[in-house]
């Protein structure tokens, strides 16, 4: 090969090392963030679903199937000390 075909090469792999390393950024980043977004809401969701269970407002069934403060405390503390 001839000196000139050589500083091509070298280059082209350094100019595509560089726009490959910054594609691969910019995509890790994009699915970071979508990761990340993700989980805050579904998150948000099982808090709302709490929420929703305790809800003192909530309309009373004609049994009136609501829980008492017993087990209300005993079912939150089942929820929070499982682990992921």
């Amino acid at each position: 090969m001839k000196e000139n075909e050589s500083n091509y090469l070298v280059s082209g792999l350094v100019i595509g090392g560089i726009l490959g390393a910054g594609l691969f950024i910019y995509l890790s980043s994009r699915f970071i963030s979508k990761t990340n977004k993700n989980r805050r809401e579904r998150k948000n969701k099982f808090y709302e679903g709490i929420d929703d269970i305790f809800d003192e407002s909530a309309k009373a069934t004609p049994n009136d199937t609501r829980i008492d403060k017993e087990t209300e405390d005993g079912i939150i503390d089942e929820l929070f000390s499982r682990t992921n």
